[in-house]
């Protein structure tokens, strides 16, 4: 009897460590106060990146009629915000719904993150708490193309440029898709164990109706695929106020 006391303690103890990371709410919990400071990611002698991990929000992860807890990597702290990425891909989406000319700004999967896939995963009081970000229509590295306008947003996927910036090798990029993900059958690589599939970025490609993305093995790809392509998975990013 007391084995078990002390381990449920000690999940307790675990659960409220990672809940105290941030004021944020789990579902329709009451805001937890900040306990400690998120911190940005620290990298060690031999280039490995150890991340802060906050769960906020509730969506479809081990299944497609349950939702669960939501957990982020934290890229970046400013202030009392944090700038965050979805931990694993959330969905499988077509980054526009028509094969056809357009940017991060006109794209279908734009629409969808900020209506759809907001009301869904986040209840009003976390909608607060999500910032209108100023999403920069970045270059693509090796090609010149036009990459339409920049957006106001509060759910984005990264940059090519963002993308490199913030991982410092494609095995920090591999990325595995939840189980919900996983049943609609996406490119899946198996690397180092690891089952991790394509995600988009909103990087236009080289050819008018394409984006770029990082590829299973964790390459960022600057040619791009056709926005219609149905084997890309989804990696949210947002910015929230930690007050």
């Amino acid at each position: 009897m007391k084995r078990k006391t002390k381990r449920l303690l000690a999940r307790l103890l675990a659960l409220v460590m990672v809940l105290s990371l941030c004021e944020i709410t789990l579902g329709q919990s009451t805001p937890v106060k900040a306990a400690v400071t998120l911190q940005n990611p620290t990298t060690d002698g031999n280039g490995v990146t150890t991340w802060d991990c906050i769960y906020f929000g509730n969506y479809y992860q081990s299944n497609s009629s349950t939702k669960e807890p939501i957990k982020w990597r934290v890229l970046s702290v400013n202030g009392n915000d944090a700038f965050l990425l979805a931990d694993k891909n959330l969905d499988d989406k077509l980054y526009n719904k028509e094969h056809t000319s357009v940017t991060w700004a006109t794209c279908t999967l734009r629409t969808w993150l900020n209506d759809k896939f907001l009301n869904e995963a986040f209840t009003p009081e976390e909608q607060d708490k999500i910032l209108i970000t100023y999403v920069s229509a970045d270059e693509n590295p090796r090609f010149d193309v036009y990459q339409g306008a920049s957006t106001q947003d509060k759910i984005f996927i990264l940059s090519i440029n963002e993308a490199e910036k913030y991982f410092n090798s494609p095995k920090e990029r591999l990325c595995e898709p939840t189980d919900y993900v996983l049943a609609k059958r996406p490119y899946i690589s198996n690397v180092d164990g690891v089952n991790s599939c394509h995600w988009w970025l909103r990087t236009h490609g080289k050819f008018d109706g394409s984006s770029t993305y990082v590829t299973s093995t964790g390459y960022t790809y600057e040619l791009g695929d056709g926005v219609t392509a149905d084997q890309y998975c989804i990696r949210p990013a947002m910015w929230i106020s930690c007050t």
